[in-house]
């Protein structure tokens, strides 16, 4: 079975697989092909992405956010029993025109020009691969990088009066703080991969456009969640945004 063909069906069925090296997937445009062919037979549209550094910076990656994995602050996501999450607590800005592949890098000028508003959003990460831990990083990205759903906030328009890389963030679990910090980004400035993949768009499924929105990694330390729990997070200046995970 073509590593496209099986997160096609554990997607579906909410399951896990092993990776193996002859399902293929050996670069990251294998990993960017994949991330297409699964959209397209899922029928799921691109609510968002997700972008990073890795190797240092030396790779500048994307993953699409699917519309069928969004949920809006106050919503709920069901469990499979047996199946952990984990959360990561994120900036996030949504895009109000399209940022069009081209070949002179973007400036953060330039996106937060572009930029409609901007909120608190949760992410949820959770694997389709049993063995995630023990493979490359192609097919990781070709699974959309570990991303199961996305949870958004209310937003606020004002995105130049916030300075980004030293906002106070917090997370509750069922009411117990598991979170509290000021910045913690990798990058520093949240922005940083946002215009780093805005400048490269590897990807296949039609670039950044208008509506959607872009999350830039998480401000800490994830936690699982294996069971029932409200989820509550907190970012200064953008407000709560919560999520009930039911064990389905």
């Amino acid at each position: 079975m073509s590593l496209a063909a099986a997160l096609v069906r554990a997607h579906r069925t909410h399951s896990q697989f092993a990776y193996a090296p002859d399902m293929g997937c050996g670069t990251e445009q294998d990993a960017y092909r994949v991330q297409a062919d699964v959209a397209r037979a899922l029928d799921v549209s691109v609510a968002g992405w997700k972008v990073g550094l890795q190797d240092g910076g030396r790779i500048i990656f994307g993953a699409p956010l699917f519309s069928s994995g969004l949920r809006a602050s106050g919503d709920s996501w069901d469990l499979p029993r047996g199946a952990s999450l984990k959360v990561e607590v994120e900036i996030a800005i949504r895009l109000g025109r399209d940022l069009p592949a081209r070949p002179t890098p973007y400036t953060r000028e330039e996106i937060l020009d572009a930029t409609s508003d901007i909120f608190a959003g949760i992410e949820l990460v959770g694997s389709r691969f049993s063995n995630v831990q023990s493979i490359p990083f192609p097919p990781k990205l070709a699974d959309n990088f570990n991303h199961a759903g996305y949870v958004t906030g209310a937003g606020s328009a004002d995105v130049r009066s916030l300075d980004l890389s030293n906002l106070r963030s917090r997370l509750w679990i069922d009411g117990v703080l598991a979170h509290d910090a000021v910045g913690g980004h990798q990058q520093i400035d949240p922005l940083v991969p946002v215009v780093a993949w805005a400048s490269v768009q590897s990807d296949q499924l039609g670039g950044l456009k208008a509506g959607q929105f872009i999350t830039t990694g998480t401000l800490n330390d994830p936690p699982v969640v294996n069971r029932a729990a409200k989820i509550e997070i907190e970012i200064e200046g953008l407000g709560r945004t919560s999520l009930y995970i039911r064990q389905a």
